[in-house]
């Protein structure tokens, strides 16, 4: 992966703080044996699971990371990905709630990293929708979406889920930004079956600007 803001902080601070700075997490952990070989070997073009912590401190694959999203341009595809959901056509994405430990797979760095940004969509009741964004190189952007759904015996008192929900209203989102959607598309996550069926619909999406 690039130099992304992200590396940024964490070169001039010594920690590698998540894009919304609401937590800061380590920036140099050792590869992990959980960690999918589809992630390791790197030659992927993007990151395929969003990896969480146990209850014993170990980290796994947990969630697919669902969203790849291509951009050429002036702008990185990372500025492009930020600016579309935090611009003005974006008001009801918010970047200022607490955020769970979240981090994907980067190669390069041979470590798992925290993603640049993370944004909300906030309505009432549960299944806010929740993205997490990691900016690959200038050209790359993977982003991880789902929707929070209540539960109080979760971290943050929710959890993540409906993944392919998620995920059509991120692209309907950045379809009205002015990206345009590559279709069909299918993302290998690597996992095993058991964990694809548990997560039903992951709603596979590929975007460019």
């Amino acid at each position: 992966m690039r130099l992304t803001r992200r590396q940024a902080i964490a070169g001039a601070g010594g920690a590698l703080a998540v894009g919304t700075a609401t937590g800061v997490a380590a920036g140099n952990e050792e590869p992990v044996d959980a960690v999918v070989e589809a992630d390791r070997n790197g030659e992927h073009d993007y990151p395929r699971c969003l990896y969480k912590p146990n209850d014993d401190g170990e980290w796994r694959p947990l969630l697919p990371i669902n969203v790849h999203a291509r951009a050429s341009g002036e702008s990185s595809a990372l500025e492009a990905v930020d600016d579309a959901f935090s611009g003005l056509g974006a008001l009801e994405w918010t970047p200022v709630f607490p955020d769970a430990t979240a981090k994907a797979w980067d190669p390069d760095e041979d470590a798992l990293v925290a993603p640049d940004y993370s944004y909300r969509r906030p309505r009432l009741g549960d299944e806010w929708n929740h993205v997490h964004i990691w900016g690959v190189d200038d050209d790359r952007v993977a982003i991880h979406a789902h929707l929070d759904v209540i539960d109080l015996a979760a971290s943050h008192f929710h959890r993540g889920d409906h993944y392919g929900d998620a995920a059509d209203e991120v692209v309907d989102h950045l379809l009205d930004e002015g990206w345009t959607a590559e279709t069909p598309y299918e993302i290998d996550y690597g996992v095993d079956d058991d964990r694809l069926e548990r997560w039903v619909e992951t709603g596979d999406a590929k975007l460019r600007y």
